[in-house]
């Protein structure tokens, strides 16, 4: 692999083997994980996703699959909720289960990434004050706790005013992050969702690529989730629409940052169903006239753009292998 594909992919894949549409039972599930691990291409791994109840499930696998000797990383999941007082309902809950799994397993497990879909009630307002306000409330229960995640995703939706709810969300995030705590407490970042199960579940170019320029516009990191097990955009038969591809996606975002493209100017990359016009050496990753370096890719890797869930680890290297480029 050339060093500019390596930067793009070092840890760039959360497993999510759980969910649809591979949604595999547990022991198959964490199993492969651990499988991946150690097996080739092990650094383009990064966590396990899986719902904070449903971490007791893991205990039997303590010692076999994960040890202070073999720790593993985890993506946790609170439910969805419509209200304010819910959502901070599933909040307590998350942090209680977190804690319970921790002390159960102390040094084998790392519960540090949350994952949450804002409250209906709050993601539909419009109102930044708002948002920021349950998200500085969200970071003082988690700061309170070691064991509780250090980062969380923030995940809205897209609905009639999305727009606007992309645009408070973002907003607020980074208002947010301004003066977060720093004790038990790294950042809070922004959820893209590129796919689904059906076609309706995945968002046009033009909404993924002005959440990405809106994300950097405001200076919020972000990670994508669904519909991203293949490098470049194509027809998929199986839910017969276009998938978005992570080289798509993520260089396109890269891009980005390094050009300050606009809105229309990314879209064209987004839009790119042709691999060949993807090229990575090891000092440059470039799509067209529009080059990044490897070091800069490095950076954004750790601030910006951080990774993104997939479901299978094994198609986007196959595809990768079929493209000849490791």
């Amino acid at each position: 692999m050339k060093q500019s594909l390596i930067a793009l992919m070092n840890g760039v894949i959360d497993y999510a083997g759980l969910f649809p549409p591979a949604k595999l039972d547990l022991d198959t599930a964490i199993r492969n994980y651990a499988k991946y691990q150690q097996g080739d291409n092990a650094q383009m791994l990064s966590r396990f996703i899986i719902p904070a109840s449903r971490l007791e499930e893991l205990s039997p696998y303590a010692g076999e699959l994960f040890s202070p000797e073999r720790p593993f990383s985890f993506s946790v999941l609170g439910r969805e909720t419509e209200t304010t007082d819910h959502y901070h309902a599933a909040i307590d809950k998350v942090i209680t289960a977190c804690e319970s799994f921790n002390a159960a397993h102390p040094n084998s497990v790392h519960t540090d990434m949350l994952e949450m879909k804002l409250p209906k009630e709050a993601a539909f307002s419009h109102d930044s004050e708002l948002l920021k306000q349950i998200m500085d409330d969200t970071a003082r229960k988690l700061s309170a706790s070691a064991a509780a995640p250090a980062t969380i995703f923030y995940e809205g939706f897209l609905d009639q005013s999305w727009k606007k709810d992309v645009e408070a969300i973002l907003k607020a995030v980074a208002l947010h992050n301004e003066n977060a705590p720093s004790q038990n407490y790294a950042t809070a970042a922004f959820k893209i969702r590129c796919g689904g199960v059906e076609a309706g579940q995945f968002p046009e170019t033009g909404q993924v690529g002005f959440i990405i320029n809106r994300a950097r516009e405001h200076n919020v990191p972000w990670k994508g989730t669904a519909g991203l097990h293949h490098p470049v955009r194509h027809y998929s038969e199986s839910v017969q629409t276009k998938m978005h591809g992570f080289f798509n996606v993520l260089g396109g975002a890269m891009l980005g940052y390094a050009h300050d493209l606009n809105d229309k100017e990314l879209n064209e990359i987004l839009n790119e169903e042709d691999s060949g016009q993807f090229k990575f050496t090891d000092e440059v990753f470039s799509w067209q006239d529009y080059s990044i370096s490897t070091a800069k890719i490095k950076e954004l890797r750790e601030v910006a753009i951080l990774s993104y869930g997939s479901c299978s680890f094994d198609d986007p290297r196959e595809d990768l292998e079929k493209l000849g480029l490791m």
